[in-house]
């Protein structure tokens, strides 16, 4: 630092002589000029005194020789020693190189530099007129000669002389200042570098600081665990001792054990031998039941493929021929039932026929001495269920007609018979609809989803509207309205004047989409329909109900429309007034029954009998199925048998009229397509 400093006054030198060197070197001439010659000083006796001059206020005007004196002084470069660089990349010191009036400087070293770079830079040299005829004076001193003063061209040429010595001077400054630029580049770009390590290091110490800690508390831990290890070590060697105490225990057990196990292996030797031949009998007993399966897989596959093709065929014998299909139910006995009744022996289903039943009768002659022989009584219909029969069998068979109604048949299922013989069990099934015996009505409608689900495939689209009513002694009854007592008055009417269907107004039709929407209408008329207790019959259905759910089915490709209404009817059962012992209430339900069932009885008869006139009109439940009954739709009818023998007579009877419906002829069925 101490050695650069004095470098910034000899730059600001160099640049102001190199500034006023043109300006005075541009007008100087070699003659002399008149005012200009300075004083003689004393100490010069070859020339000769000088005129007083006069004195001037401030600093004395510089005369032309005296400035080019001074310029010529500036122009003279000092000799500068050459600079030596090290091996390591910095600058060697300079050797020292004399200067006029002054000695020799070392160069600066990366310390001193360093230092220069913090240090304040000292005052740059200033060279003003005294100074300049000061140098001018010393050029007449001791050791030189002096010039005349009209020597002027001896005096330039000493001008020419310094200002060559000053430009050496400069030159030799300008090496040195850019070997100092040099070294102080290279001072630093190693400041750099080492601050981007200290930067590295910082920045390693800051990683390494959180890992160092976290290491610290691993290791608390560690030790904290060696602790808690060294501890359970204790417990566990106290433990294994106590261990070491059971295993003795155990072995005398062992021992023991083994002693009873060769025993043991001995009788188990004696049942693998034992059960390996019983494996072998098993394995050929379960050889020979599927063989046996497989053979009555295969006799039942035939029966059910012969049974179909049947069904196929026996209904288009029955759409051909317009028959009413009649099926006959006879129900099981019930437990309280079985105290009273051993069997059934009045009954009998012959077991190569599903088609017929027998009612056989023991008659004893009036004396009471002499039996006769048993009166049989035979019947045939389109099938028998006999007690055993489930809901699901009795539904196979009336599958096919119900797939009918998608195809725009109009269908009607009906259950007759006397009361207490099971007609509302088949129809709808007990309380819950959706269990196993489910009766006709909830399954009929769970086929008809199925299908219209299926249908859709095809391109059809189906939408179905649902009603339930009740016949209550002659008059209709809403069963979906909150309270079908207290509903208006419903009437049957026909649609138009050009067609002879029926409808009811102000009867309630509900849009329905899904099985369960119909089973919550189902269950929702079921608490609302007139029943009562009577001596034949603790739950009696008082009234007829009438389900209809109606199909419009529409092929948008083909331009086809299907119009269709499944109607599913639970009859109310007859009965005797001398056995029932109705009174009151109780006897105008009964009364309003039997004349309902007697009308259906002379439709049917008029029916099978070709006679011009059909009194349908006689009660509201023969008017209400008139479309069903009259030709243009297919129609099938439960008779339903009670099991006590007591009940012979009605169950007569009723097979008496399921077989008259069976024998009527009613015409082919047509489907209402457009």
């Amino acid at each position: 630092m101490d050695s650069q400093a004095p470098m910034l006054p000899l730059i600001e030198q160099k640049a102001n002589v190199e500034k006023e060197a043109p300006v005075l070197l541009k007008g100087a001439s070699r003659l002399p000029v008149p005012g200009l010659r300075p004083k003689r000083p004393a100490t010069c006796e070859n020339e000769p005194p000088e005129p007083p001059q006069k004195r001037f206020r401030g600093a004395a005007p510089t005369t032309k020789r005296e400035a080019m004196t001074v310029a010529n002084s500036r122009l003279r470069p000092r000799p500068v020693a050459p600079v030596q660089r090290n091996p390591l990349g910095g600058a060697g010191r300079r050797q020292s190189s004399s200067r006029p009036g002054g000695g020799g400087t070392a160069a600066p070293t990366a310390a001193a530099t360093r230092r220069a770079g913090s240090a304040a830079p000292p005052k740059p040299a200033t060279f003003s007129a005294s100074s300049a005829a000061t140098t001018a004076t010393g050029l007449c001193g001791v050791g030189e000669r002096k010039r005349a003063p009209w020597d002027l061209k001896g005096q330039i040429s000493d001008l020419r002389a310094k200002m060559t010595a000053y430009k050496e001077k400069l030159q030799g400054l300008s090496g040195e200042n850019e070997a100092f630029r040099l070294q102080e580049a290279e001072l630093q770009a190693a400041l750099d570098k080492e601050t981007a390590q200290v930067e590295e290091l910082s920045r390693r110490v800051s990683v390494l600081v959180p890992e160092l800690q976290a290491s610290q508390e691993e290791a608390r831990e560690s030790s904290r665990k060696i602790a808690e290890l060294v501890a359970k070590e204790r417990e566990l060697e106290q433990v294994v001792q106590n261990q070491a105490l059971d295993i003795l225990k155990l072995e005398a057990v062992s021992r023991e054990a083994k002693e009873a196990n060769v025993e043991l292996t001995s009788q188990l030797a004696g049942r693998e031998l034992e059960f390996s031949r019983v494996e072998a009998a098993l394995a050929q007993r379960t050889e020979e039941k599927e063989a046996l399966e497989a053979r009555v897989a295969e006799i039942e596959q035939k029966l059910h493929e012969s049974e179909m093709e049947r069904r196929q065929l026996h209904n288009t014998i029955q759409e051909l021929k317009g028959n009413i299909r009649v099926f006959c139910r006879v129900r099981p006995l019930l437990p309280s039932e079985r105290e009273f009744q051993k069997g059934m022996r009045h009954l009998h289903f012959p077991s190569e026929d599903r088609k017929s039943l027998v009612l056989s009768k023991a008659e004893e002659s009036h004396v009471g001495r002499e039996r006769k022989e048993d009166t049989t009584y035979e019947f045939h219909f389109d099938r028998v269920f006999p007690p055993s029969s489930s809901q699901a069998e009795v539904f196979e068979e009336i599958s096919l007609l119900v797939q009918s109604a998608l195809d725009g048949y109009h269908v009607c299922i009906f259950a007759y018979g006397q009361t207490g013989s099971g007609k509302t069990y088949t129809m709808e099934g007990p309380e819950e609809m959706e269990t196993q015996a489910a009766g006709m009505i909830p399954r009929a409608v769970r086929q008809i989803f199925q299908a219209a689900k299926e249908m859709e495939d095809k391109g059809w689209k189906y939408h179905f509207t649902a009603n339930f009513l009740e016949i209550y002694n002659e008059s209709l009854r809403d069963l979906l309205v909150l309270r079908p007592e207290q509903s208006p008055e419903l009437e049957i009417r026909r649609v138009s004047q050009r067609t002879e269907e029926l409808h009811v107004p102000n009867l309630s039709y509900v849009q329905v989409t899904s099985e369960q929407e119909v089973l919550r209408l189902l269950q929702r008329a079921k608490t609302h329909r007139s029943v009562a207790r009577t001596n034949l019959n603790e739950h009696s259905s008082r009234s007829h109900s009438l389900f209809q759910l109606r199909i419009e089915g529409h092929h948008a490709a083909r331009e086809l429309h299907t119009s269709s209404v499944l109607s599913l009817v639970d009859l109310a059962g007859s009965e005797r007034l001398d056995k029932s012992l109705s009174t009151g209430e109780r006897l105008k339900e009964t009364q309003a029954i039997n004349s309902s069932l007697s009308n259906l009885g002379l439709v049917i008869m008029a029916l099978s009998n070709k006679e011009a006139h059909i009194p349908y009109r006689n009660s509201k439940l023969t008017y209400l199925l008139q479309n069903s009954l009259g030709g243009s739709s297919k129609m099938l009818m439960f008779v339903n048998i009670s099991p006590l023998e007591e009940n012979f007579g009605e169950s007569l009877s009723s097979l008496r009229f399921a077989r008259k419906v069976n024998e009527c002829v009613i015409g082919t069925a047509s489907a209402n397509r457009k």
